[in-house]
């Protein structure tokens, strides 16, 4: 074995101006055997035919067959293990760890390889640090760099990502700004920037832009969204296109591949949706069978936990939990809904309103499931008062009240009413038809004779049709003034009388 230790030593003074130079040297063929001239100082090389044979470079410590071996001017490397920056010029600061670590790095400056064949072709790149068997190992001109674990990052060419963990980022390669951590985590992204994954498999399959997975499995399937946002393992498992999501919670939107716009927080939330959009669920299970419905709003544990259409609004635990066909329904209440599976356009509100109903078009303001406060039929336009509905006789309304039909009839209230004024629109017109000159008023003598038959006033009901049927308020408002003005009118003709027959009694007084 022909190895040499060498101390060089090279001092050169001029008037007050000294310079010292100091290389340490260890091995065959390494800086210093062939030709060692200044400015080339403080160098450290141990191995091999390293160093090279005209290193003007300073400050560099190389160990290792041919580390350093082409290095002119670099300054201030470490580079430690076989062939360790073996291509590398005018690079400097960088330190290379391990077998062929920084193989081909030429002019990088301030890069951290660790681990064989890391960073091995990185020619121009700087500012990088790799760590981990062929982390990094493509990379050319790619900076700002850090990939940590086993062919982290391998095929990166791109800028500024961070890679932890066993193949994370493994493909990418134009892609920029990611983060990745946790081992497959990225591991199929090429082009997708801008993206943080974390944890074991997330973004597993991505090549979209502007998505944050976090949790195992997280957005495994997903490669062409974007802007999604899944926390959780499992969450966004099997998402492909769909974009603009946030899932938060365990297998939450977990069957979602195209839906986009949706929103699901808590343990399975939106489980099943496919190729729904624009849909929220909110608490554990809700939504968890909607698949392709849209514009759903789901809040509360197993809130429409079977619904399968869209346009719902359920707020409240259990609330629209067995509704599968029914739509464009809002229920806000616990339970409210509950046993509803097709009714659609409902409106419940309450706890447990609307329980049992299986209609559609109806309301229910309630505090229980059995009695209803406020019941209504949006189909037909009307609305009970008072405990109208109960579950004993659902949707009852009033048909009749005697031989009249109340079928026209808008509000029905059980209990009576205050008030403090109503105002009442007539349909027909008021009695002032009494003071018209064709008005046929009838003599009291007529009127007599049909009190005495019918005992009531011509044109009024009877004291037993009004317990029968009731009594329209307007209606009765003007017969009461038909009859108000019929009496003014015999007044003035009794007043007529009475002056006529006053003025025969004084002419007849003043004849005697």
């Amino acid at each position: 074995m022909n190895a040499k230790i060498r101390l060089v030593a090279l001092a050169l003074c001029s008037g007050a101006f000294c310079a010292q130079a100091q290389n340490t040297v260890v091995g065959t063929g390494t800086l210093g055997t062939g030709n060692v001239a200044p400015p080339s100082t403080q160098n450290t090389v141990v191995g091999s035919l390293i160093g090279g044979s005209a290193n003007t470079g300073g400050a560099n410590s190389f160990f290792g067959y041919q580390a350093g071996m082409a290095n002119a001017g670099g300054g201030k490397n470490t580079f430690l293990g076989a062939l360790g920056g073996v291509s590398n010029i005018s690079g400097g600061e960088n330190v290379f760890t391990g077998y062929s670590s920084g193989f081909k790095s030429t002019s990088g400056n301030y890069n951290v390889f660790t681990g064989a064949y890391s960073g091995y072709n990185s020619s121009k790149a700087s500012n990088n640090v790799f760590t981990g068997w062929s982390a990094g190992y493509s990379n050319i001109k790619g900076e700002h760099n850090v990939f940590s674990g086993y062919k982290s990052g391998y095929y990166n060419t791109a800028d500024g990502n961070v890679f932890y963990g066993a193949y994370s980022g493994q493909n990418n390669t134009t892609g920029y700004g990611n983060v990745f951590s946790g081992t497959y985590a990225g591991f199929s992204n090429i082009t997708g920037a801008l993206n943080t994954f974390t944890g074991n498999n997330s973004g597993y399959s991505n090549t979209g832009w502007s998505n944050s997975f976090y949790g195992y499995d997280s957005g495994r399937s997903n490669t062409s969204g974007y802007a999604n946002t899944f926390a959780g393992n499992n969450s966004g498992y099997s998402n492909i296109g769909g974009s603009e999501n946030s899932f938060y919670g365990y297998d939450s939107g977990r069957l979602n591949t195209s839906g986009f716009q949706n929103s699901y927080l808590g343990f399975n939330a939106g489980y099943g949706n496919t190729t729904g959009s624009q849909n929220v669920s909110v608490g554990a299970s809700s939504g968890y069978k909607s698949a392709t419905a849209i514009d759903n709003v789901f809040v509360g544990f197993v809130a429409g936990f079977n619904t399968t259409t869209s346009s719902n609004t359920f707020v409240g635990s259990g609330v629209g939990f067995l509704n599968s066909t029914g739509e464009g329904n809002t229920y806000i209440g616990a339970s409210a809904g509950h046993d509803s599976k097709i009714g659609s356009r409902n409106v419940f509100l309450g706890n447990s309103a609307g329980y049992f109903e299986q209609a559609s078009n109806k309301l229910h303001i309630a505090n229980n499931a059995a009695t209803t406060l406020i019941y209504g039929d949006f189909s037909t336009g009307k609305v009970g008062i008072g405990g109208i509905n109960t579950y004993a006789t659902p949707d009852t309304f009033p048909a009749t009240a005697g031989a009249v039909s109340l079928a026209n009839y808008k509000l029905f209230v059980k209990g009576g009413i205050l008030t403090e004024e109503v105002r009442v629109n007539l349909m027909s017109a008021w009695a002032d038809y009494v003071f018209a000159p064709e008005y046929q008023l009838k003599p009291l003598a007529e009127v007599e004779t049909f009190i005495k038959e019918n005992g009531h006033l011509p044109n009024v009901p009877s004291a037993a049709k009004v317990a029968e049927e009731g009594i329209e308020l307007g209606e009765i408002a003007k017969i009461q003034q038909e009859k108000i003005e019929e009496l003014t009118l015999y007044l003035i003709e009794q007043n007529k009388k009475i002056e006529e027959l006053t003025k025969q009694v004084k002419i007849l007084s003043e004849r005697n």
